[in-house]
């Protein structure tokens, strides 16, 4: 009676450890993009492969954005924001500072990873590197499931994000990439 009552705790027990190690696993990848002081990231669609932008970030709140369909190029720098037209660099107004505090807003990213579920899924192979991979879902702002692939040191390589109505059902692919390059200078 003892041993089957042991193996039936035992039952509850190991799904939930690994969920909790797959949470865990994958917010110490997020943590470190986040600390990374630079990183270069393109997003594209998971689903053609349409490239819409290749993003350079430099910390602590320095980005080139790069239109991949051959639109401008934008520097943002603090709370400010340039675009590249025609070899001339000229202020535009974008609001800055939003887009720079969602990225690294310790409250929301703390909201968001309160509501976390993390599943992993069987490990794959993404440009020759092994990487483990997550489902996993969030409820902060929104529900949304969204996909991580995860590399050696717990280096995030890629995520295939839900675009929700505003991306008329399409997958956003992110992948990053030179994580921590000293190349890259932002002006």
């Amino acid at each position: 009676m003892r041993l089957s009552a042991a193996v039936f705790l035992l039952a509850f027990t190991l799904p939930a450890m690994a969920l909790a190690d797959a949470k865990a696993e994958l917010a110490r990848a997020f943590d470190k993009l986040l600390d990374a002081p630079s990183f270069r990231a393109s997003m594209s669609d998971a689903g053609s492969g349409e490239k819409y932008v290749d993003m350079e970030f430099q910390a602590p709140d320095r980005y080139r954005i790069i239109n991949a369909q051959g639109g401008p190029t934008m520097i943002v720098s603090g709370g400010q924001a340039q675009m590249d037209v025609g070899g001339r660099m000229m202020t535009v107004p974008v609001p800055v500072n939003a887009i720079v505090s969602a990225y690294r807003n310790e409250d929301a990213m703390r909201k968001q990873r309160e509501s976390m579920v993390v599943e992993a899924l069987p490990d794959a192979t993404l440009d020759g590197q092994a990487a483990k991979v997550y489902r996993f879902t969030t409820q902060h702002p929104k529900p949304v499931t969204s996909m991580a692939w995860v590399g050696e040191g717990d280096i995030l390589l890629q995520m295939e994000v839900d675009g929700g109505a505003a991306g008329r059902g399409k997958v956003v692919r992110v992948r990053y990439r030179d994580i921590g390059s000293a190349d890259i200078r932002i002006p």
